[in-house]
Protein backbone atom coordinates (compact mmCIF):
# COMPACT_ATOMS: atom_id res chain seq x y z
CA UNK A 1 0.00 0.00 0.00
CA UNK A 2 1.64 3.80 -1.34
CA UNK A 3 1.30 6.13 1.52
CA UNK A 4 0.17 9.54 0.65
CA UNK A 5 2.36 11.91 1.94
CA UNK A 6 5.44 11.38 0.24
CA UNK A 7 7.51 14.74 -0.76
CA UNK A 8 11.04 15.12 -2.56
CA UNK A 9 13.05 17.46 -1.33
CA UNK A 10 16.75 18.38 -1.74
CA UNK A 11 18.78 17.33 1.05
CA UNK A 12 20.33 20.11 3.51
CA UNK A 13 23.70 19.74 5.36
CA UNK A 14 21.30 18.78 8.81
CA UNK A 15 20.13 15.42 6.69
CA UNK A 16 23.80 14.00 7.50
CA UNK A 17 22.92 11.97 10.37
CA UNK A 18 19.68 10.93 9.08
CA UNK A 19 21.00 9.74 5.73
CA UNK A 20 23.62 7.78 7.11
CA UNK A 21 21.03 6.03 9.28
CA UNK A 22 18.98 5.15 6.16
CA UNK A 23 21.62 3.94 4.92
CA UNK A 24 22.76 1.98 7.44
CA UNK A 25 19.33 0.42 8.42
CA UNK A 26 18.99 -0.51 4.68
CA UNK A 27 22.60 -2.06 4.53
CA UNK A 28 22.38 -3.95 8.02
CA UNK A 29 18.73 -5.37 5.51
CA UNK A 30 19.94 -6.38 2.55
CA UNK A 31 24.31 -6.91 3.29
CA UNK A 32 24.01 -7.94 6.67
CA UNK A 33 24.20 -12.09 5.95
CA UNK A 34 27.36 -11.20 4.04
CA UNK A 35 28.96 -7.63 5.42
CA UNK A 36 30.31 -7.91 8.75
CA UNK A 37 29.01 -5.13 11.10
CA UNK A 38 32.75 -3.88 11.66
CA UNK A 39 33.06 -3.70 7.98
CA UNK A 40 30.20 -1.58 7.43
CA UNK A 41 31.45 0.77 10.69
CA UNK A 42 34.77 1.02 8.47
CA UNK A 43 32.90 1.91 4.88
CA UNK A 44 30.69 4.23 6.33
CA UNK A 45 33.11 6.19 8.43
CA UNK A 46 34.83 6.66 5.03
CA UNK A 47 31.87 7.25 2.88
CA UNK A 48 29.30 8.85 5.07
CA UNK A 49 31.17 11.53 6.54
CA UNK A 50 29.75 14.99 7.25
CA UNK A 51 32.21 16.58 4.60
CA UNK A 52 31.83 14.36 1.84
CA UNK A 53 27.50 15.31 3.20
CA UNK A 54 28.26 18.88 2.36
CA UNK A 55 29.80 18.82 -0.55
CA UNK A 56 27.26 16.67 -1.98
CA UNK A 57 24.57 19.00 -1.08
CA UNK A 58 26.13 21.44 -2.35
CA UNK A 59 27.77 20.36 -5.58
CA UNK A 60 26.03 21.89 -8.80
CA UNK A 61 26.17 18.48 -10.51
CA UNK A 62 24.74 16.27 -7.55
CA UNK A 63 20.77 15.38 -7.51
CA UNK A 64 20.91 14.63 -3.45
CA UNK A 65 17.21 14.48 -2.66
CA UNK A 66 15.18 12.73 0.81
CA UNK A 67 12.01 11.46 0.40
CA UNK A 68 9.97 12.22 3.50
CA UNK A 69 6.85 10.96 4.76
CA UNK A 70 4.62 13.24 6.88
CA UNK A 71 7.48 15.11 7.62
CA UNK A 72 9.82 11.65 8.69
CA UNK A 73 12.69 11.13 6.36
CA UNK A 74 12.47 7.59 4.84
CA UNK A 75 14.71 7.43 2.19
CA UNK A 76 17.32 9.58 -0.27
CA UNK A 77 19.05 9.60 -3.30
CA UNK A 78 22.61 10.68 -4.70
CA UNK A 79 23.60 11.12 -7.51
CA UNK A 80 25.75 13.17 -9.75
CA UNK A 81 26.57 13.98 -13.66
CA UNK A 82 29.53 14.08 -15.64
CA UNK A 83 30.57 13.58 -19.25
CA UNK A 84 27.06 12.91 -20.82
CA UNK A 85 26.13 9.72 -17.93
CA UNK A 86 24.57 9.71 -14.88
CA UNK A 87 26.53 7.70 -11.60
CA UNK A 88 24.23 6.84 -8.87
CA UNK A 89 25.83 6.47 -5.39
CA UNK A 90 23.32 5.69 -3.40
CA UNK A 91 19.37 5.12 -3.52
CA UNK A 92 18.37 3.98 0.13
CA UNK A 93 14.91 3.53 1.81
CA UNK A 94 14.09 2.50 5.78
CA UNK A 95 13.60 -1.21 5.24
CA UNK A 96 10.52 -0.43 7.43
CA UNK A 97 9.66 1.41 4.21
CA UNK A 98 10.33 -0.52 1.56
CA UNK A 99 7.46 -1.16 -1.38
CA UNK A 100 5.53 1.85 0.32
CA UNK A 101 7.14 4.18 -3.02
CA UNK A 102 9.55 6.38 -1.72
CA UNK A 103 12.14 4.29 -3.82
CA UNK A 104 10.08 4.26 -6.58
CA UNK A 105 9.81 8.37 -6.38
CA UNK A 106 13.24 8.86 -6.21
CA UNK A 107 14.67 6.40 -9.00
CA UNK A 108 11.44 8.64 -11.27
CA UNK A 109 13.16 11.82 -10.27
CA UNK A 110 17.21 10.19 -10.84
CA UNK A 111 15.62 9.39 -14.02
CA UNK A 112 13.52 12.85 -15.00
CA UNK A 113 16.72 14.80 -13.54
CA UNK A 114 19.03 12.43 -15.82
CA UNK A 115 17.03 13.83 -18.65
CA UNK A 116 16.93 17.08 -17.82
CA UNK A 117 20.82 17.17 -17.65
CA UNK A 118 20.96 15.18 -20.98
CA UNK A 119 22.71 12.01 -20.11
CA UNK A 120 22.81 9.12 -22.32
CA UNK A 121 22.55 6.94 -18.95
CA UNK A 122 22.69 6.23 -15.59
CA UNK A 123 25.12 3.93 -14.41
CA UNK A 124 25.79 2.04 -10.25
CA UNK A 125 26.83 -1.15 -9.08
CA UNK A 126 24.52 -3.47 -6.39
CA UNK A 127 25.95 -6.03 -4.05
CA UNK A 128 25.71 -8.81 -6.60
CA UNK A 129 24.23 -11.49 -3.89
CA UNK A 130 22.04 -8.46 -2.38
CA UNK A 131 18.01 -9.03 -3.04
CA UNK A 132 16.12 -6.01 -2.55
CA UNK A 133 18.52 -3.90 -5.00
CA UNK A 134 18.68 -5.89 -8.13
CA UNK A 135 15.31 -7.06 -7.66
CA UNK A 136 14.20 -2.98 -7.55
CA UNK A 137 16.26 -2.09 -10.34
CA UNK A 138 15.56 -5.29 -12.70
CA UNK A 139 12.02 -3.93 -12.03
CA UNK A 140 13.07 -0.80 -13.25
CA UNK A 141 14.49 -1.61 -16.76
CA UNK A 142 18.07 -1.58 -15.86
CA UNK A 143 20.66 -3.93 -17.51
CA UNK A 144 23.67 -5.52 -15.95
CA UNK A 145 26.67 -4.82 -17.85
CA UNK A 146 29.39 -6.62 -15.88
CA UNK A 147 30.66 -7.84 -12.53
CA UNK A 148 33.50 -6.57 -10.42
CA UNK A 149 34.55 -6.97 -6.39
CA UNK A 150 34.64 -3.96 -4.68
CA UNK A 151 36.55 -3.98 -0.38
CA UNK A 152 33.94 -3.15 2.05
CA UNK A 153 36.16 -2.40 4.98
CA UNK A 154 38.11 -6.07 4.66
CA UNK A 155 35.48 -8.03 3.18
CA UNK A 156 35.56 -8.89 -0.62
CA UNK A 157 31.98 -7.95 -1.97
CA UNK A 158 30.74 -8.71 -5.53
CA UNK A 159 28.77 -6.56 -7.13
CA UNK A 160 26.99 -5.77 -10.78
CA UNK A 161 27.39 -2.76 -12.29
CA UNK A 162 23.93 -1.81 -14.26
CA UNK A 163 23.33 0.42 -16.67
CA UNK A 164 19.78 2.15 -17.06
CA UNK A 165 19.94 3.66 -20.68
CA UNK A 166 18.03 7.06 -21.57
CA UNK A 167 18.36 7.54 -24.78
CA UNK A 168 18.11 4.39 -27.59
CA UNK A 169 21.76 3.11 -28.46
CA UNK A 170 22.81 3.88 -31.69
Amino acid sequence: MRDTGLVLRPATDSDAGTVRDIAWRSWATAYGPFVPEDDRRVFFDEFYGHEGHRRAVRSERSLFLVAEDRGAPVAFVLAAHARGRVHLHRLYADPGRWRHGAGQALWDALVAWSRRRGAERIEFEVATEGDSGPRFYRKQGCTPVRERVMPVGGTPVRVTVYEYRLTAPS
